[in-house]
């Protein structure tokens, strides 16, 4: 079975080549823009959602696919990425999803939804990222 270790929604990480670790910048949990919401709004800036899954048992390889699915506070959701996690070789696999953006158009609480689908099963969540976002018109 693969286990979800860790989720963090962040503006900038870094890999280091030699340790392969990780370093995360500015963990966002809220974000003010300073302006109106807008219908069909977008907010350009970059952010990266990383995700590390590991093997329950560490001798045995497996495989599964992880879905990330953004969540508007009305209930809008939009899948934004699929991919395979391979646990075949190695007891651990990070996936970092990177955004230009995102589509901010409703004060409230968003999340970025991490769910599994190991073998033939259903997908199954395991965690839920929420990023408050408020609005603040200029005067």
């Amino acid at each position: 079975m693969i286990d979800h270790i860790w989720t963090v929604l962040c503006s900038r990480s870094v890999i280091d080549t030699e340790t392969n670790n990780v370093s995360i910048q500015d963990v966002l949990e809220q974000i003010t823009v300073n302006d109106d919401p807008k219908l069909n709004g977008f907010l350009p800036i970059p952010l990266e959602l990383i995700t590390l899954w590991g093997r329950r048992e560490s001798d045995k390889g497996t495989e599964g696919m992880e879905r990330v699915t953004f969540l508007t506070p009305s209930g809008k959701s939009n899948v934004v990425t699929e991919a395979k996690i391979d646990l075949s070789a190695v007891e651990r696999h990070r996936h970092k999803v990177k955004f230009p953006g995102l589509p901010l158009s409703e004060a409230g609480r968003y999340y970025f939804r991490v769910e599994i689908q190991e073998k033939d099963n259903e997908w199954r969540e395991v965690a839920a990222i929420p990023l408050t976002v408020m609005f603040q018109p200029q005067k």
